[in-house]
Formats: structure tokens, sequence, C-alpha cells
């Protein structure tokens, strides 16, 4: 409705990863509740969940890199950062 063409042709595909973490935490952990094994005197649930923030970690960066790459802010400037201030 309120978009521009321009805005309607670039790719954002690349959001679903956003849907790694959520899988990852939410419908794997059954799965890995089973398992016995401790990984350095851990169990492996506790193991599971931190390697979980690391995989959210990951693709909240990519998608994030992906989308300043699309959009060619290229500025390497947070907005709002001191510089844009007069």
């Amino acid at each position: 409705m309120g978009e521009e063409p321009e805005q309607r042709k670039r790719g954002y595909a690349h959001r679903w990863l956003l849907l790694l973490p959520f899988i990852w935490q939410i419908g794997l952990v059954p799965f890995a509740n089973e398992i016995q094994v401790r990984v350095v005197g851990l169990p492996f649930p506790m193991v599971w969940q931190m390697a979980g923030v690391l995989v959210a970690t990951l693709c909240i960066a990519l998608v994030f890199r992906i989308d300043r790459r699309i959009e060619g802010d290229d500025d390497g400037l947070p907005s709002g950062s001191a510089e844009d201030r007069p």
C-alpha cells in the first residue's frame, strides 16, 4: 500500500533466519532433554541452552549485516551517534 516500488523489489527472505533461534529453543529442547551426556561437567540441556544463545547471536548479526548491505547503509555509524549532531 504505502510502500515504494523499490522497497518491494528488495529481498528480505533472509529474515526467515530469525526463526532458527526460536526453533532451537522451543522446538528442539524436548529432544535435548532426553540426552544424558555431560559436557565439561555440565548437563547437556544447559550446554544446549548456552549454544542456543550463541546461535541466536550469530543469526541476528547475520540478518543485521545482510539488511545493511541491502539497504546500502555503509557509513558504519549507528543512527543518533555523536557525529550526527552539530
